[in-house]
């Protein structure tokens, strides 16, 4: 759409320079500069030029401001189901009395892009978080985040560092499972303002809250 209206706006301008080159041709040849025209014609033929110059302008952007709001989007989905266990013998898959909680995100967007899994937090750190990145994305200084667990210890020890995952418009990312009990014991008293967290390759921090139970004592000293 744009790269019409651009070309109609180039076309028109060339069509009007053109047009000026021939009847300064034209006055030259025949000594009559009344060729031009009056003031009036000149003012109007000006104006409709500027005209479309504004709109395009305009046009271009509102578009390029679409573009980067709805370039790529994460829209991250939750779920709870009962844990499976695979006997790596047999191949057997068994359903145990535990229950997980599983994370995906799904590129909304019109464009390709990149998000990684971050971990889980409580809502005070997660606003902390997500200003941190606001603002370190407007003035480029870096701040101080919340120590925000992943629940795979390979990675929150350090061992291996979490990748980018490149999501397609449309596609979804690879899912992440966490045992609940986890979850329960690592956020006694605040399973009830719980979020999932993802960051894109620009920094933009995507976010989710969700509610577990409180794990009882009974749970517990199982």
């Amino acid at each position: 759409m744009k790269d019409r209206i651009k070309q109609a706006a180039i076309g028109i301008s060339y069509g009007l320079i053109g047009s000026v080159v021939g009847l300064l041709i034209l006055a030259i040849s025949f000594k009559n500069y009344n060729v031009f025209g009056n003031v009036a014609d000149w003012v109007s033929g000006i104006g409709s030029v500027l005209a479309i110059f504004f709109v395009y302008r305009q046009i271009k952007q509102q578009t390029d401001q679409h573009n980067e709001e709805k370039g790529h989007y994460l829209e991250l989905a939750i779920g709870y189901r009962m844990a499976r266990h695979k006997d790596n013998k047999t191949g057997i898959v068994s359903i145990t009395g535990e229950q997980e909680v599983f994370f995906f995100g799904t590129n909304s967007g019109m464009m390709p892009s990149a998000f990684k899994y971050i971990g889980i937090c409580n809502l005070r750190d997660y606003h902390i978080l997500k200003s941190n990145h606001d603002k370190s994305r407007i003035d480029n200084r870096d701040y101080e985040d919340p120590q925000i667990q992943s629940f795979d210890f390979r990675y929150d020890l350090g061992a291996k560092q979490r990748k980018f995952e490149r999501v397609v418009p449309g596609d979804v990312s690879e899912e992440i499972v966490i045992p609940m009990k986890s979850l329960q014991i690592t956020f006694k008293g605040t399973c009830d303002e719980l979020f999932v967290v993802y960051m894109d390759v620009l920094g933009v921090i995507y976010g989710r809250q969700f509610v577990i139970p409180e794990l009882n004592d009974k749970q517990h000293s199982a």
